[in-house]
């Protein structure tokens, strides 16, 4: 089996068998955004995981009704792929940790998966990686994500029901979620509620969040005081076993 369609390799910069992470830029279900692309995929490479770039489908002008369910369908085809040993990519991967980390939208696309939206009783990550996360779809700080996956006018109940705080359960895996505190785009609330759900599921969570900085910073190299948001996604996964060298 070849790697899929729309997939992009980043093997780790340490050899061996190694666990893995799918990366899901951001860019409201309407495209994909550099800085939380390849830059991403890069630093979780240098860290000593597998990372696969995955750009997810999006909503084009020629999209008639929902996007939703196609962003998450792809992503559970990546998913059971990796955990089938990535066949074809030419890297070995330790099936039993796999992640996924998310951007903004792409964020969303990450906890979906995380929560199991398309089969509760599938599979999940074994950690969960969100930057900035889109979370809510019933009260978003701007209308762009809840378009780009729902179309023009979603019901309340389709709204609710792809809003990720209301999609926790005990099997959603460990997770590091950042933000800050003055970003406009979207707001700190989403990844706080989603803490909140995660902490009332008794579901490991780190959170934090940062006085400054502009929505999609990525790595953040440009902004000092948040960018170690990086070192301490490296601390958790190390603290998490999933890195264990």
């Amino acid at each position: 089996m070849s790697t899929p369609d729309a997939v992009t390799v980043r093997p780790s910069t340490v050899g061996g068998t190694r666990p893995a992470v799918i990366v899901l830029p951001g860019g409201g279900y309407e495209e994909h955004g550099r800085t939380s692309s390849e830059p991403m995929a890069d630093w979780f490479a240098g860290l000593g995981l597998h990372a696969f770039l995955f750009r997810y489908p999006l909503r084009t002008p020629e999209t008639v009704g929902p996007l939703h369910p196609a962003p998450i369908v792809a992503t559970r085809r990546v998913f059971d792929w990796l955990r089938a040993g990535a066949p074809g990519a030419g890297v070995q991967v330790d099936t039993e940790r796999i992640g996924v980390a998310g951007s903004s939208a792409g964020g969303h696309l990450a906890a979906s998966l995380a929560n199991g939206i398309d089969d509760p009783a599938l599979d999940r990550p074994a950690f969960c990686v969100l930057n900035y996360p889109v979370i809510s779809m019933e009260t978003p700080t701007r209308p762009r994500p809840v378009v780009g996956l729902l179309g023009e006018a979603p019901s309340w109940r389709e709204r609710r029901e792809l809003s990720m705080e209301t999609r926790v359960d005990a099997r959603t895996p460990p997770t590091f979620v950042w933000t800050t505190a003055d970003d406009r785009i979207v707001r700190a609330t989403n990844a706080l509620a989603y803490a909140d759900a995660l902490v009332r599921n008794e579901v490991d969570v780190e959170v934090h969040v940062f006085p400054h900085g502009r929505h999609g910073l990525g790595t953040a190299v440009r902004e000092p005081h948040t960018s170690q948001w990086t070192r301490l996604c490296e601390n958790w996964l190390r603290y998490r076993r999933v890195l264990t060298d």
